[in-house]
């Protein structure tokens, strides 16, 4: 990643995205290499905060400029795919810190015994001693033993390795001459191994399933689908609805969010409003006094109709 950072003011590595907003083609590979870079570096992404909330927003939007900065995005970025890069900044951050437990949390020793053993050279000892802290703090605890119970149930692994869902569909979408794979083709894909065998006995049964009732509606079928459709698709029937904001085998989408207008801008514009209000009738106080007796009203009227007729093109005129 050296050369990422090392690159002058101007350069930057192109990367497309997908009609989600997400990261696809050679290059997000590059992205998402670099984004891992980027949350490994304690200046940028402080490892002393619990959680991704509870980090200030100075550091993500700091991160999301540098990004921006290096990276130029194919259609240009918008807010969807800035949502889409923080959630990956929270992602790796989140990664990197859980990392740095496996490598160093050691029950049998002490706080302090783990703090006098910093095992990377990337992270900052003062903030590195507040996050062994939190790992041997009661809610530390309590947090890692949730977590470990619910790894322990997860059985639903695939062997698709660091590449991304967006990247592995587009690659499969180019394969298939633009043809979109649906979610059985990625499901399979992805809890098949190289030599063909299936990850695990409960994806066995699932891809088992999927065929069976993948089959008997293929007489029903019309016509060939050239998108992914996952709204009561035989895939959710077999494995369930999914959860708000991601779509198993197709990955995080981004979620349709009304505008909202924070307090102030509301203040503003209602001010703004009020502003206008009182110049229009000011004005309309210096139009009665400079024309006394005269309809206003009627004098605007006339004004518009005036502009209007002086608008219309002669169409008797020829060249």
């Amino acid at each position: 990643m050296l050369d990422i950072w090392d690159m002058e003011e101007g350069e930057f590595v192109m990367v497309d995205l997908d009609k989600h907003g997400r990261p696809i083609g050679e290059e997000a590979t590059t992205l998402t290499r670099f984004i891992g870079s980027l949350v490994r570096s304690h200046q940028y992404a402080p490892i002393n905060y619990k959680s991704w909330k509870e980090m200030p927003k100075v550091h993500k939007e700091e991160m999301l400029q540098i990004l921006e900065a290096k990276f130029e995005f194919v259609p240009p970025i918008n807010d969807v795919t800035r949502e889409m890069l923080k959630a990956q900044l929270n992602d790796k951050w989140r990664q990197w810190k859980s990392d740095l437990n496996s490598k160093a949390y050691d029950p049998s020793k002490t706080e302090e015994e783990v703090v006098a053993t910093l095992v990377d050279d990337r992270v900052n000892p003062s903030q590195y001693r507040d996050l062994v802290h939190f790992w041997y703090s009661e809610e530390g605890q309590k947090i890692s033993e949730i977590n470990r119970q619910n790894r322990s149930k997860y059985e639903d692994i695939h062997c698709m390795g660091t590449k991304s869902l967006p990247k592995l569909i587009d690659e499969t979408k180019k394969k298939a001459k633009g043809v979109s794979p649906d979610r059985i083709e990625i499901y399979i894909d992805t809890r098949t191994r190289k030599d063909g065998t299936i990850v695990n006995e409960k994806a066995a049964r699932v891809i088992e399933e999927l065929n069976k009732q993948n089959y008997e509606a293929a007489t029903s079928r019309s016509g060939t689908q050239n998108d992914m459709h996952w709204k009561d698709d035989i895939f959710s029937q077999v494995k369930g609805s999914d959860t708000s904001g991601h779509v198993r085998c197709v990955g995080k989408i981004p979620k349709s969010k009304r505008v909202k207008v924070s307090v102030s801008e509301n203040e503003e514009l209602h001010n703004r409003l009020k502003h206008m209000e009182s110049m229009m009738t000011n004005f309309m106080t210096f139009i009665q006094n400079r024309f006394p007796g005269e309809d206003v009203n009627n004098m605007i009227q006339a004004a518009k109709q005036s502009q209007d007729v002086d608008g219309v093109p002669n169409m008797g005129s020829s060249n």
